[in-house]
């Protein structure tokens, strides 16, 4: 991105041809989606955030004159294997810093400042102003804490709480603690300017917290590390390491490093819409992105670094581990995901084992939940009924809807070294399938007993969940074979069964739960629409499904009772998809207020505990609005509202390796941008209501293929500018025009509503 003043120089500098200038002063843009807390509250929900992919920290209220600085870090789990993953290889809690005002603390005036990743502000007591600077520096894994005094004296203590190392499953009093021998107590010493809090852990390994405190007259700074190590046990001495590497002189550096990589961050994709609440919740979500993991970090879990007593302490594999990545893709952070891919690579022996016995030889599945190792046992025998079995080890489907998400790093890069990646793995999770189909008397194969996730009654023959994730696998493994001439001797197998695949189980009311299973009980979870979205298998182009989505869409939203924050993202998607803009804007918002499951102040999300993908559902969502590229087609604008006059975005990443940029203005789309990193066909639905022109460094060929779709002759590398009408000098990227708010996210006095 471009500050204002670089547009209007390279104005001057450039002849009269027609160039793309990004009209945005970044600084102020930011300023307005910032998250500004006129208060603190003593909830979790309600507090600052900030983290740099592996350590976080979450700041709120101890008490009426203490604020308190949860202290958070991915991978800092126990590793006990046998008993119950959500107790033996769960995330454990850390411990606090409690800042303890020596006065009545009056009032409190804080930012989230999204630009510069810092919360930044002044504290107000009776002894004066305390300012205070926070941020979690994006190459170092510390937390600083930086305040001033308006003199001399003290206004402040630090208190270092720690926290009991047992899992939250535990504390939250969903199982026995019986069965769990306690780590041991945590042990707290300093060490000539260094203080420890050292934890080792019952199996192996351990923790550690290390601090230090530097005063200088009226300024103080804090300086915190987690160490995590296991299986060896050197955490301490790795913390020491990390603190001895910071100094007063060294932190200005530091900090204007932190800048500088999250200003190269954002840099990466822009949207602006004229819901100022919504584009502020899209720019907070991006940060969270940011801050929740990092390239040689861990993928996201459900709460990400921001620790809290949760039930759901480790990964999840059906649906939210998957919502969680795929705003990653089309908003331009492909290198985010990169440790999720790492994950499936480096596990492929334990997600082997996760198959029975039989299948160990040439399959690969996953279960419900587990730790990062990715162990998550499945039962699914052919022909197997659930007799006995939990719901769990009866979900089929996980990974290879875990590898949908993974493929959407080739297919917005088309690099084929992420093609390569997923082959071995893909291979086995269908395989898996192969094993348990069966050729019936219809001449079709069908599924055994599999589980639909989270349907009260879903374990049914021919789920849809699953024959959905069969098809696109099928279909990639294919794919694969041919683009890398792998020959596979698989192949003829895979069209065989592709070729004589039941169909989806369907009704008068649309698509059912599967063979055995109606929809007729509210279900929060789209598992048997996975067809339609996100693998647009059954799509809006095919105008012969239009009946069957329409009906399956109006049955599932009847049935509301039991809908959470995703249900409502989810929907949005599929309407979409079918250019509703005005229906998908509006279930949007009621994600964003719907009661007790609204999205909280913070933009954070809780169900029991934090989890995390639901925001991040929404990015997707609102991506779609603005860009969708399925069924080899670029859309643009495609699910806008008719109410937003103004739209922009601004290298947005298609599918087939695309950047994608457009203006929409009084109503109609301006131009649009695309630069192809990969030099795959381009083909364009542009929205544009006259004959569409190009505009590049040569001359372009557009070929119109009916409607509004065109295809360019677009190569590796290349740029083209596409409008309608006359050329303007200068396209030009700006904000979009808005109702006059900002700041809508924080923590506000009752007037700021």
């Amino acid at each position: 991105m471009k500050s204002v003043f670089y547009s209007i120089l390279l104005l001057l500098v450039l002849p009269a041809r027609a160039q793309v200038m990004f009209n945005v002063n970044e600084k102020a843009f930011f300023s307005k989606q910032d998250l500004v807390f006129d208060s603190l509250s003593t909830k979790w929900e309600e507090g600052a955030f900030l983290g740099n992919g592996l350590l976080g920290v979450m700041v709120y209220r101890e008490n009426e004159n203490a604020i308190r600085f949860d202290l958070g870090r991915t991978d800092v789990v126990d590793h006990r294997p046998g008993i119950n993953p959500s107790i033996g290889r769960a995330r454990l809690p850390i411990g606090r810093f409690v800042w303890r005002a020596s006065s009545n603390i009056r009032e409190i005036n804080l930012r989230l400042d999204l630009w510069n990743a810092e919360l930044t502000g002044t504290v107000y007591t009776d002894n004066g102003p305390v300012q205070l600077q926070v941020l979690v520096p994006a190459t170092k894994d510390i937390i600083l804490v930086n305040t001033t005094a308006p003199r001399t004296g003290k206004f402040f203590d630090w208190e270092w709480m720690p926290e009991k190392s047992i899992s939250p499953f535990l504390t939250l009093g969903r199982d026995s603690a019986s069965k769990y021998e306690s780590n041991p107590d945590f042990v707290i010493s300093k060490e000539a300017h260094i203080n420890y809090n050292y934890q080792q852990l019952f199996v192996g390994g351990s923790y550690t917290t290390a601090w230090q405190e530097n005063n200088s007259t009226n300024k103080s700074s804090l300086i915190i590390t987690v160490e995590n190590t296991y299986p060896a046990d050197n955490s301490k001495a790795r913390a020491k390491q990390v603190l001895d590497e910071v100094s007063l002189t060294s932190v200005p550096l530091l900090i204007n490093v932190h800048r500088s990589k999250w200003h190269n961050f954002y840099s990466k994709s822009f949207i602006s819409i004229p819901d100022s609440r919504l584009n502020a919740f899209w720019w907070i979500q991006q940060y969270k992105m940011g801050s929740a993991t990092r390239v040689g970090s861990y993928p996201i879990d459900l709460m990400g670094p921001w620790y809290k007593p949760s039930p759901w302490p480790k990964y999840w594999w059906n649906l939210n581990i998957q919502l969680t990545y795929y705003p990653f893709f089309s908003s331009n952070h492909i290198e985010q995901a990169l440790p999720l891919l790492k994950m499936v690579d480096d596990h492929i022996g334990n997600l082997s084992k996760n198959a029975p016995a039989p299948y160990h030889h040439n399959s690969a599945a996953l279960a419900r939940s587990g730790p990062y190792d990715m162990v998550s046992p499945v039962r699914v025998l052919k022909g197997n009924d659930s007799t006995g079995a939990s719901s769990a080890s009866f979900e089929l489907g996980n990974l290879t809807w875990l590898l949908h998400v993974y493929w959407q790093a080739y297919e917005h890069t088309m690099d084929k070294d992420y093609m390569k990646s997923i082959y071995p793995v893909l291979t086995r999770a269908i395989n898996y399938y192969l094993n348990v189909v069966e050729k019936q008397a219809d001449g079709k194969y069908h599924l055994p007993y599999t589980y639909s996730p989270e349907y009260p009654k879903g374990i049914t023959r021919d789920a849809n969940y699953d024959l959905s994730v069969l098809n696109w696998g099928l279909k990639t493994l294919l794919y694969v074979n041919d683009q890398l001439k792998y020959n596979d001797t698989l192949a003829a197998k895979w069209k065989e069964i592709l070729g004589n695949l039941t169909p989806y189980p369907q009704d008068q009311l649309g698509l059912r739960i599967g063979r055995d299973a109606d929809f007729s009980i509210s279900h929060r979870h789209y598992s048997h629409l996975l067809m339609i979205y996100p693998i647009y298998d059954i799509n809006w182009d095919q105008t012969a499904n239009h009946d069957l989505i329409t009906r399956s869409l109006k049955q599932w939203e009847s049935h509301d009772e039991a809908w959470r924050g995703y249900s409502y993202s989810g929907a949005g998607s599929i309407h979409a998809m079918m250019g509703e803009g005005t229906i998908t804007w509006k279930l949007l918002n009621e994600m964003i207020d719907k009661g007790r499951f609204a999205v909280k102040p913070n933009t954070m999300y809780l169900e029991a505990g934090p989890v995390i993908e639901t925001p991040l559902s929404a990015v997707t969502t609102i991506n779609e609005m603005l860009l969708q590229s399925w069924g080899g087609s670029i859309r643009i604008f495609p699910a806008v509202p008719a109410e937003w006059k103004e739209a922009s975005f601004d290298k947005l990443l298609a599918k087939g390796g695309f950047e994608v940029s457009a203006v929409r203005k009084n109503g109609q789309t301006q131009f649009i941008r695309i630069k192809s990193l990969a030099g795959e066909p381009c083909l364009v639905k542009t929205g544009l209501t006259a004959d569409v022109k190009a505009y590049g460094k040569r001359v372009f060929k557009v070929t119109n293929q009916g409607g509004d779709r065109v295809a360019i002759d677009l190569r590796k590398g290349e740029e083209v500018v596409l409008y309608a009408g006359a050329k303007p000098l200068v396209f030009t990227m700006m904000e979009a025009a808005t109702d006059g708010k900002s700041n809508w996210w924080g923590l506000h006095a009752p007037q700021r509503r």
